[in-house]
């Protein structure tokens, strides 16, 4: 991906979004992908709560409308957490695949309840039954986004390390560039 300057956040994730879709080999309807772009754009503004998600997905709360939001609010969060903190949520006490599945359920249960209006509805099931797959969307959102960063530093240490932990070819051949010769199975030479 190149540097550009995105007229928007939506326009810059949707070309991201839309990378990420084809590097997992993941075949999404539009409105899913559109959500993606917008549940993205949505976390650069948004602060994550502490606010336990097992607790809230399991909650009864009688009014429907809030029922949906905290039942999208859960979905949204599992999705954004699984995506962009797998790496450190295997050092802590529940790990990705909690997340996936209070994602997973969350969908469903907000596709269910939505049965009514077909269009959304259809989107919150595509996200519940393809969780998993979007997930590995937004690590290579995640990626792709860190990515952009680094193409602005000279840091050879930074970027070895990322080489390490994601044998990413664009960082690889960053590092070629600054005169240092890596490979899937050696390091640097």
């Amino acid at each position: 991906m190149d540097v550009t300057l995105a007229a928007s956040v939506d326009e810059y994730f949707h070309e991201v979004v839309s990378e990420a879709l084809s590097a997992v080999d993941l075949d999404a309807s539009q409105p899913a992908s559109w959500y993606l772009v917008g549940l993205l754009g949505d976390f650069t503004k948004a602060r994550l709560t502490d606010e336990p998600l097992g607790i809230k997905l399991a909650s009864l709360v009688e009014d429907p409308g809030e029922r949906v939001r905290n039942l999208k609010q859960v979905g949204d969060t599992s999705l954004y957490i699984s995506g962009f903190f797998a790496e450190s949520l295997s050092r802590s006490l529940v790990d990705v695949d909690y997340y996936v599945g209070l994602g997973q359920n969350a969908y469903g249960q907000l596709a269910r309840s939505l049965g009514a209006n077909r269009s959304i509805g259809e989107v919150y099931e595509e996200l519940a039954a393809k969780f998993p797959q979007f997930v590995d969307v937004l690590v290579q959102v995640r990626r792709r986004t860190q990515i952009a960063e680094l193409s602005q530093t000279t840091d050879v240490g930074k970027l070895y390390e990322i080489w390490l932990r994601t044998r990413d070819e664009w960082v690889e051949k960053k590092l070629e560039a600054a005169g240092l010769i890596v490979g899937s199975g050696r390091g640097i030479q």
